[in-house]
């Protein structure tokens, strides 16, 4: 009997301790996961242990411990060894980063298995601080080794999971602007939500404030001069406030751990809800789960910050006696996120009309894909494969292949390229 494809799931994977959240359907609300010989610890350390005897593999806090106590060697670092594109030794075997990430995955993954046990995964998330090329990719290559497709995965960037755990939160918590101040290894950042209700879609933005410079984690660990801390944080605070109208703020990293901050964060709830926590990101990944697999939510809203795209792309095509839209690209999506492919018929044409629109303004503009040399002969004997991918959140590129028309017209194989810019 095949496991019922049930869980939706949060995974917030960051080079020094990951989360996992599932949803619970009862509650209408992500759980956190934990390690399964640590019933209080919600915060998974992202490395492995390889044991010096049995040459077997464990994670997390048992791997630290291992060794610690002198009995297995520690791989820690996972994730920069991925950006890096680097390769290290363990007992003369080499291993890649994305290796070391499909053994990760697959210890993490057991935990669910071994909680429900008759049910496997509908839809996971993954949420990483900065997506890049490197780190898809390799996440890609793992989740295949681990039988999970594409269509069961998604990867979208903490901003993202921000939002969507914002948004998923009570009305009364998002009446204005939302605020988050997220201080971890790379220091403190602000990053501001704002609601356009005005709109249709309702557009939702965000404007992020870099104060790493101001306040690192450094600063934190090795100052004996807490009140400094303080006061550096305080100015923080109103610097990036100020003039707002702000009806939650949220705190979260491993910065806000101890309750250095605690007497301040108490003086910003007048007129604000304040909430402090780690779990942010994982449960909005979770959220992110549930709005992609079973229950849109928030399809009212679209989401523009810095990686989504802010048109929408498309053709109009003859089909089913009738004249029809075909999106290439949605606007409101991540650019990494965004690839299209299908195919079209021509029809006594020999180049194709892409329609670019606008989102914000509703503007509409065209570009013409000349198609030099393709043969059309008996008419509606061309058949084109269109593929849509992004390099930026303003740069498309669309490739045209010809595909042939059985085996009486076979395809040239010419590809035509062409670059848009948003």
């Amino acid at each position: 009997m095949e496991d019922e494809q049930k869980l939706l799931v949060g995974f917030d994977l960051c080079n020094d301790y990951s989360q996992i959240a599932c949803y619970n359907y009862k509650t209408f609300e992500p759980e956190s996961i934990c390690e399964e010989k640590n019933k209080e610890q919600y915060l998974i350390p992202t490395v492995l242990g390889v044991t010096n005897k049995e040459k077997e593999w464990v994670y997390g806090q048992e791997a630290i411990k291992l060794a610690n106590l002198n009995g297995a060697y520690l791989v820690t670092d996972i994730i920069e060894l991925i950006e890096k594109n680097e390769e290290i030794t363990i007992y003369d075997v080499n291993f890649t980063g994305t290796d070391l990430l499909e053994r990760f995955l697959r210890k993490c993954l057991i935990i669910l298995k071994k909680i429900y046990p008759n049910e496997s995964i509908l839809k996971i998330v993954f949420t990483l601080k900065a997506p890049n090329s490197l780190l898809r990719e390799a996440l890609h290559i793992a989740l295949s080794n681990l039988g999970i497709n594409e269509d069961r995965f998604y990867i979208q960037s903490h901003t993202q999971s921000y939002l969507y755990y914002a948004l998923s939160q009570r009305k009364e918590l998002w009446t204005n602007d939302i605020g988050l101040f997220d201080f971890d290894e790379s220091g403190m950042n602000y990053i501001q939500i704002s609601i356009n209700r005005n709109s249709n879609p309702i557009i939702v933005g965000t404007k992020y404030k870099d104060f790493s410079n101001q306040l690192t984690y450094h600063m934190l660990t090795e100052s004996s001069n807490l009140d400094e801390i303080r006061y550096i944080f305080e100015d923080i605070t109103k610097t990036a406030l100020n003039k707002q109208i702000i009806s939650t703020i949220y705190m979260t990293g491993k910065g806000f751990e101890d309750n250095w901050a605690d007497d301040l964060i108490a003086s910003l709830c007048v007129g604000r809800r304040i909430f402090k926590g780690q779990n942010l990101y994982v449960k909005g990944a979770c959220y992110t789960a549930r709005e992609l697999a079973i229950e849109s939510k928030l399809k009212n809203f679209l989401f523009l910050t810095d990686e989504m795209v802010d048109s929408d792309i498309l053709m109009r095509v003859y089909y089913d006696a009738g004249i029809v839209e075909v999106t290439l690209a949605s606007a409101g999506n991540p650019w990494y996120n965004i690839e299209s492919c299908f195919d079209i018929i021509l029809d006594d044409e020999q180049e194709i009309e892409v329609i670019i629109r606008n989102i914000l303004n509703g503007n509409e503009t065209s570009q013409i894909i000349a198609l030099e040399g393709i043969v059309n002969e008996p008419n509606k004997t061309a058949r084109v494969q269109l593929r849509t991918k992004f390099e930026d959140n303003k740069t498309c590129i669309i490739a045209v292949k010809d595909q042939g028309f059985g085996e009486f017209y076979p395809s040239s194989n010419r590809i035509w390229e062409q670059m848009i810019y948003l």
